[in-house]
Formats: C-alpha cells, structure tokens, sequence
C-alpha cells in the first residue's frame, strides 16, 4: 500500500511539457530583456539570443 503512495506523489511532481514554438517565444523575450538592459547596443543580437536560449532551456529540460 505505501508504494501506492509513493507512486501517486512521484507522477504529481512532474512538470507540463512545454512546446518547442513556446520555448522559442520565451526565447526571443528574455533574448530582448537582455538586450534592454545592457542598454540596447547593437551587433549582440547572436549573443544574446544565445544567453536567452541557455537560461531558458535549463529551466524546461
């Protein structure tokens, strides 16, 4: 009976997936926080679309 328990509390603990259209639109808004706050230079687009893509895929892997 307890490894009943224990299965039922180790489903509800995983996370919704998230699709890869709304991973891309996450992206592309922290991309432009980034952007934002460096104080909106020019020519690190790449760049900070690449520190937007690694925060973002950390946290939904």
């Amino acid at each position: 009976m307890a490894s009943d328990n224990l299965s039922k509390v180790r489903t509800s603990w995983s996370f919704p997936k998230v699709d890869e259209a709304k991973i891309q639109q996450m992206i592309s808004g922290t991309a432009y926080h980034i952007w934002e706050r460096k104080g909106k230079p020019s020519g690190k687009d790449w760049e900070n679309w690449l520190q937007a893509e690694k925060q973002i895929r950390v946290k939904y892997k």
